[in-house]
């Protein structure tokens, strides 16, 4: 397995009212991008998925539980993997909204992580849809 995969990791946060994406780029993860189709009556429907593995160090510099996350004041030094975040591959580098990240990026939002922190590699396995 090879952790030479670049995403960033966009934490969706309302800031006065209006929804604000705070991005952290993390170096060295495992990335599978699992593409797929399905026929649907109305038409064909994406079912792309992403996988990543992103393991504790170097990572667990600035990183905060969901909760953690949510009460803290500095969000833009921080960062966190929870349901509903958005991940990019590669360095998509900064954006407003959604809708302007959307635009410039392939997107993926989070569904599920799981903490394996045990073992001689511990890390997060983190499922987008």
């Amino acid at each position: 397995m090879k952790f030479d995969g670049i995403i960033t990791v966009y934490n969706c946060v309302e800031v006065d009212f209006k929804k604000t994406v705070f991005p952290h780029l993390l170096n060295g993860a495992h990335v599978e991008k699992i593409r797929g189709a399905e026929s649907a009556t109305d038409g064909d429907k994406n079912t792309d998925n992403l996988f990543v593995i992103i393991p504790f160090k170097p990572h667990k510099n600035g990183f905060l539980t969901p909760l953690e996350f949510e009460k803290c004041e500095e969000k833009s030094e921080h960062w966190t993997l929870a349901a509903g975040d958005i991940i990019a591959v590669g360095d998509t580098g900064a954006a407003d909204n959604f809708a302007e990240l959307t635009a410039i990026a392939e997107t993926f939002r989070i569904i599920s992580v799981k903490t394996f922190d045990f073992g001689s590699l511990p890390h997060w396995e983190v499922t987008a849809k």
